[in-house]
């Protein structure tokens, strides 16, 4: 969408469709013939689509209403991370055409991380044989530090890579345009558009996995810093005594809750907690420790599991109190399996915020779950598209 005009009718329609002509010219202060023509050159291009309203002025004429033609286009989303990658198409309004996942069972090399993209996209493509000119681009959400302005991936600590050249090595691939971002602050900008973001100026996405990151919604758009490494609330440090963290730091918040630490956590203390539901459930050999199996003890009431997912909540808690305070956001949305297993560590992080927080009484601070959940992070990779098409951002 090269023409600005263009884009800012495109974006009024997709707020308030449908919507008349006037409407829009009321409400973008462009000129009524300038509406007009604009709106002639959206038809053409088969962005926009006309109706009858239902609804007449004074008994006159029924005015034309105009849609987005959200099939008119598709969009490729990527989410990478150390354990999986996945490819979905959608239509304009985010809708999944088709999805594809490829678990990550080694680490691969930085060709090989590249080429597994490559295959993945072109297997959509070929599974989809939609025309490649009818896809306006390929949005990529990387965990880890990434550079969005070079399309680089500085450093993904899980995948232990760096420097990869995601958007150029896709651009050759494709010949398609490549927008890339951190998974996180993709995933904030998807709960901006489709999920518990939408109609929020200011929120916080805290999302806790293998890692823990958050991306930070000010002012209507995402915020990422001069060095486009903002949010990386994981590595903020609790106790600079406390345990090593892959970062290389000690006392990371990574290393005290996301649900690596949890279970090395729950490693290290079974030796002298051998009368938890763990213990017998590891000895016997017939289940590998995971996180599914922590929250399967502590919802059958083992105190050793629950005490474990306690003190995670705590630390999620208090690291969440202290951005609340510099931030103030309205609301702060939870992202992970931590926190769709019930409250054993959400309960305890909302009770550090409430305890930890400063405000005054008329503030209200929302804490709520993603609905989006890990799609969240693909879909906000799709996101990136829209939001450049649509010109809702700079």
């Amino acid at each position: 969408m090269k023409s600005h005009n263009q884009s800012t009718v495109l974006n009024m329609i997709r707020l308030s469709e449908p919507i008349s002509r006037a409407e829009i010219a009321k409400l973008t202060n462009l000129t009524p013939p300038t509406v007009s023509s604009l709106v002639s050159e959206l038809i053409e291009k088969n962005l926009i689509t006309e109706e009858q309203s239902t609804n007449s002025k004074a008994g006159g004429r029924k005015p034309i209403m105009l849609r987005i033609n959200y099939s008119a286009h598709y969009i490729l989303g990527v989410y990478a991370a150390a354990e999986v990658v996945r490819v979905i198409l959608t239509t304009m309004d985010g809708k999944i055409v088709s999805d594809y996942n490829n678990d990550i069972t080694e680490l691969p090399s930085k060709t090989e991380f590249i080429n597994m993209i490559i295959d993945n996209i072109h297997y959509i493509l070929n599974k989809t044989s939609i025309e490649k000119d009818l896809i306006l681009g390929i949005g990529f959400a990387m965990h880890g530090l990434v550079d969005p302005d070079q399309g680089l991936a500085i450093f993904s600590p899980h995948l232990h890579l760096e420097n990869i050249p995601i958007k150029v090595s896709l651009e050759n691939e494709f010949n398609i345009p490549v927008i890339v971002e951190n998974d996180v602050r993709a995933l904030a900008i998807a709960e901006s558009w489709f999920g518990q973001g939408q109609g929020d100026s200011d929120f916080i996405c805290l999302s806790v996995g293998r890692g823990i990151g958050s991306g930070i919604f000010i002012n209507n758009d995402i915020y990422k810093s001069t060095f486009n490494t903002a949010g990386e609330i994981g590595h903020t440090i609790l106790d600079i005594n406390g345990p090593k963290c892959q970062c290389g730091n000690n006392g990371c918040l990574e290393a005290y809750a996301s649900e690596s630490a949890i279970l090395s956590k729950v490693k290290k203390e079974l030796i002298t907690n051998q009368d938890t539901l763990l213990h017998n459930w590891v000895r016997d050999g017939s289940d590998e420790l995971s996180i599914k199996m922590v929250f399967k003890a502590a919802k059958q009431g083992d105190p050793f599991a629950k005490s474990i997912l306690e003190d995670a909540g705590k630390s999620l808690g208090l690291a969440a109190a202290n951005m609340i305070n510099i931030l103030k956001p309205s609301k702060l949305i939870l992202e992970g399996s931590l926190f769709e297993e019930g409250d054993f560590v959400k309960s305890p992080l909302i009770e550090m915020i409430g305890k930890y927080t400063f405000k005054s009484s008329h503030e209200e601070i929302l804490v709520v779950c993603s609905k989006l959940g890990k799609t969240g992070m693909v879909l906000g990779a799709v996101t990136l598209i829209l939001r450049k098409m649509f010109k809702t951002t700079d």
